[in-house]
């Protein structure tokens, strides 16, 4: 099963506002927001995952049998839908900032796990096998609650703009 047959969860147009846009090359979409905003977004999140539900990357494994470092792996590589919500506080000077405890949720389509977990129990190279399944390795890898750069950058541009 290739990306372009991967049972992916659809994203109703009226909900991509509230569930933020993916970083480049993937299928990981992030939102920022106060924790009041966060209800609004998971109410969408859960939504666009009826049925199956969803679980946190540590949740994964329930399902796929895959390291934390190979869920965000995939998640990099877009071979898996994630729902990321920054939470924002009040900055000091006015505007907004990501939480100082850099606060924030993440979520997977329970769907998509169980598809990645029939996919690898097809697979027979056991080396493709063995690096999916654990990834990298990096336990200390911050790239789903670290938004990139880029991202950051622009999102701060933005909530300068007057509405």
């Amino acid at each position: 099963m290739g990306k372009d047959s991967f049972p992916f969860v659809e994203i109703p147009e009226h909900l991509k506002e509230i569930i933020g846009v993916p970083d480049p090359g993937t299928r990981l979409y992030r939102a920022y927001g106060s924790e009041e905003d966060g209800s609004k977004w998971s109410d969408a999140v859960f939504d666009i995952c009826h049925g199956d539900g969803c679980v946190s990357p540590g949740g994964v494994a329930m399902y796929a049998r895959v390291s934390r470092p190979g869920v965000h792996q995939k998640l990099k590589a877009g071979g898996l839908t994630g729902f990321v919500f920054h939470v924002e506080t009040d900055a000091f000077f006015g505007g907004k900032k990501l939480s100082a405890n850099a606060m924030f949720y993440c979520y997977i389509p329970v769907s998509e796990c169980k598809a990645w977990a029939q996919e690898l129990a097809r697979k027979r190279d056991k080396a493709e096998l063995q690096k999916e399944v654990m990834g990298d390795g990096n336990f200390g890898d911050m790239y789903i609650d670290t938004p990139p750069k880029h991202l950051k950058e622009k999102h701060k541009n933005e909530r300068k703009k007057p509405k």
